[in-house]
């Protein structure tokens, strides 16, 4: 295979606009295509981040000879309304707003998108006004949405020959990327609002924890956990207090566990905490500055930073790798074309991956939700479960009382086919449950193997060979397979062996650092944004794997690794290109520099709030003029940034009066990036989103009707599809076994009546 497979033969033309745009062209850049960037794109000291694998190009050149073209705004409606694509061609739209719907022509910022997705308003201090997250990462998610969008769109041409329009919006995308927020309303109407320096969910502890001489990020959302960390810390005596009946009362109660936890962690060296947790398997890291990042070893001895030009800057390497398929940082030439099918078009009725077939071996958030992308696109995927993925056969009371995922809070008969955290990911695939820890379960899964095109998995590096199946033996089975990996620190180096969630990921590559009020600490966001971002990076790379499989004369399977810290590393790799130069940047809060003011309001009403980000003096004259500041609107940007504190308290005397949806409504009119902070109840009613469709209503056979957010990718010939409700436990034992392994009828019978195959959790 050509070492940049089917990316050697990509042209790619980048019509400069926002972040989402420039990263989605450099995912194409840095896998081997020919990227012409029109335009200056992001700037500032970060800006070799994105621009280090393009060509630059001072006029459009002919779009019709591209494959792809990006067209991306980060403020504004994107360019290339009017721009149909060519004979195969992929034209990708990155917008804050789908381009039809009320919101249409709204102005936005990263702020304000995460305000009006409903991400707001689950960081902070609940006491306080809710506090942005990393910078740009919600445009970042939009940029690795849009280039799934155009590797899926490219895909479909090599089959049929079709170009078509793909478009992405920063609302959709971030509404998407919810873990659970949206699911806990539409099951209980139960609000999920920030819940302090702590990830807004449920489980305890997961949260940022201050140590004698630094920052833990800490996640424990399992009972075994939980267990081992009382046990070691000499704080099992918890559990035998009259105001705790079982250990799930400390996984629910904030406060009650951290009485005694935040005293105990106070006392001790950070690192000394971090090696003694993970040598139990809890999942616990250093919180690091942007420095820290940049000097650590693990990433240092996976060979992962790269050298750009102008003093020797290190730039962050693969977000994935591919086996075959090589990564670097360079600009590249095109080196021939990519074929053109002939099928009917209809033969994509699932969306652009209809046909082929996964098996899902994930768990958790990211590789669920990796899986559930390609399930959307229209593979068939097949979720190989072990017995105890799911719940238990008992689920207490105060666990579905603590997270809200069983309707109408009633965990049911069956509650390993009723929790909404498992459904959401679990949409549009198959079940079959398998005993691995048996040798006939293993040998099934082996069977299985060669009737797949993609197998992927999220365990740690130890768990598949201990199955019997690591690498060598998966391509003995199927040389055709793809085979995606996710492991947290990937399969080498000093922490490859970490235990490893978002909560503690993102704390240990510097996002927590990019987090917090103006002048304060470092905050752990309200979404672990590792695992959205390593789902979205695996889906991704896996589209790479399947193209280059697709086209390449020789194109085989491939091996493909998604190591966690590293795609979460580019998701801030312009900043970490900055502190090079810079250092370490202040937190600021809702802050930025370039706009002034911005930040969030209080609006009338209890935790009402509105945020606002003025990019220019249209948008700051607008602003005057509705909430009645005319002295001030002769102010440039300098005199804004000087005056800001003094800016923000004009500022909120008023909105303090004002609904926030109204306000928002005549912020926009005017041109102002203006976005009340939703919470689940308002995103579900939104009327932008209600007008593209966004949400589809599924009959789930134990856990009843709800709405779901489809994939937030929009094809104009081969749409993406959610066509079914999660399947039962076990729901296609029988399919898999007969029809895909090609057992017998009496075979099929042994297995389950051996408990190899299992439609609910084991005793």
């Amino acid at each position: 295979m050509n070492e940049t497979g089917s990316f050697g033969r990509l042209l790619v033309v980048e019509v400069a606009g926002s972040a989402a745009g420039s990263y989605c062209g450099k995912l194409f850049g840095d896998y081997g295509a020919e990227v012409v960037l029109v335009g200056e794109g992001p700037g500032g000291p970060g800006a070799e981040f994105y621009r280090r694998s393009k060509h630059a190009a001072d006029e459009v050149p002919a779009l019709a000879a591209a494959d792809v073209v990006i067209h991306s705004s980060a403020t504004d409606p994107p360019g290339g309304e009017a721009v149909a694509p060519g004979p195969g061609q992929v034209v990708v739209r990155i917008s804050p707003f789908a381009a039809e719907g009320p919101y249409a022509g709204w102005r936005s910022t990263d702020l304000v998108d995460a305000a009006i997705a409903g991400h707001l308003r689950l960081s902070g201090d609940p006491d306080r006004e809710p506090l942005q997250a990393v910078p740009d990462i919600g445009h970042h998610a939009a940029g690795v949405m849009g280039f799934i969008g155009a590797v899926a769109g490219l895909i479909a041409r090599v089959r049929t020959g079709i170009g078509q329009i793909v478009e992405v919006s920063h609302q959709e995308t971030l509404a998407a990327l919810h873990q659970f927020t949206l699911c806990r309303y539409t099951h209980n109407g139960a609000i999920l609002n920030r819940h302090g320096n702590r990830y807004a969910g449920p489980g305890s502890p997961i949260g940022a924890y201050r140590c004698a001489d630094g920052w833990i990020g800490l996640a424990l959302p399992q009972e075994d956990q939980l267990e081992r960390m009382l046990e070691v810390t000499g704080l099992v005596s918890m559990l035998e207090r009259p105001d705790v009946d079982s250990i799930w009362d400390l996984m629910t109660d904030v406060e009650l566990l951290d009485q005694e936890l935040v005293p105990y962690l106070l006392t001790r060296p950070r690192d000394e905490v971090v090696d003694l947790f993970q040598a139990l398997r809890l999942p616990c890291a250093p919180i690091a500055d942007l420095v820290d990042v940049l000097a650590d070893a693990h990433l240092a001895a996976r060979g992962f930073w790269h050298t750009g030009s102008g003093a020797g800057l290190r730039l962050p390497g693969p977000p994935f790798r591919l086996s075959d398929h090589r990564w670097s940082d360079g600009p590249k030439r095109q080196s021939g074309r990519l074929p053109v099918g002939s099928a009917p078009q209809d033969v994509l009725g699932d969306g652009p991956l209809t046909g082929l077939r996964v098996i899902d071996m994930t768990r958790v958030w990211a590789g669920p939700l990796a899986a559930r992308i390609l399930a959307d696109l229209g593979a068939e995927v097949l979720m190989t479960e072990v017995p105890w993925t799911r719940t238990g056969r008992e689920v207490p009371q105060s666990y579905v009382d603590g997270t809200h995922f069983f309707p109408d809070d009633a965990a049911g008969e069956r509650p390993w086919n009723r929790s909404a955290f498992h459904n959401k990911y679990a949409n549009n695939k198959l079940s079959t449950v398998i005993d691995l820890e048996t040798a006939a379960g293993r040998q099934l899964l082996q069977d299985l193997v060669p009737t797949a095109d993609l197998l992927i998995e999220n365990y740690s590096p130890r768990v598949m060979p201990s199955f019997g199946l690591d690498e060598e033996r998966l391509r003995s089975l199927n040389p055709d397979l793809i085979y995606v990996t996710m492991p947290g620190y990937g399969r080498a180096g000093p922490n490859t062996d970490w235990v490893a969630y978002g909560p503690t990921i993102d704390g240990h590559v510097g996002h927590s650092s990019l987090t917090g009020y103006r002048g304060e600490g470092p905050w752990k966001c309200g979404i672990a944004w590792p695992d959205p971002i390593g789902g979205m990076h695996g889906a991704a790379a896996a589209l790479v794997a399947l193209l280059d499989r697709l086209v390449e004369p020789d194109g085989r399977g491939q091996t493909v690794e998604v190591a966690q810290v590293e795609a979460a590393v580019n998701m801030i790799g312009q900043h970490l290109v900055a502190a090079q130069v810079d250092g370490q940047p202040p937190r600021l809060g809702n802050r930025r520099p370039g706009r002034a003011p911005q930040g969030v309001y209080r609006c009338a009403g209890p935790d009402r709030w509105i945020a606002l980000s003025i990019v220019d003096d249209r948008s700051w004259s607008g602003l005057c003029t509705v909430l009645g500041l005319d002295d001030l609107i002769e102010l440039d940007l300098g005199r804004r940034w000087a005056r800001h504190d003094e800016l923000d308290d004009r500022i909120e005397a008023v909105t303090a009066t004002r609904d926030d949806r109204e306000l928002m409504a005549a912020l926009q009119a005017v041109g102002v990036p203006a976005g009340a902070a939703l919470d689940a109840a308002d995103v579900m009613a939104d009327p932008q989103l209600a007008a593209i469709d966004f949400f589809v209503e599924l009959d789930h056979a134990d856990a009843g009707v709800h709405r779901w957010p489809r994939l937030p990718i929009r094809f104009s010939a081969t749409p993406a599809t959610l066509r079914r409700p999660a399947a039962l436990m076990g729901e296609h034992n029988e399919y898999a076994t007969r029809t895909l392994a090609g057992y017998p009828a009496d075979r099929y019978r042994d297995l389950v009546e051996q408990q190899v195959l299992l439609t609910e959790p084991p005793a």
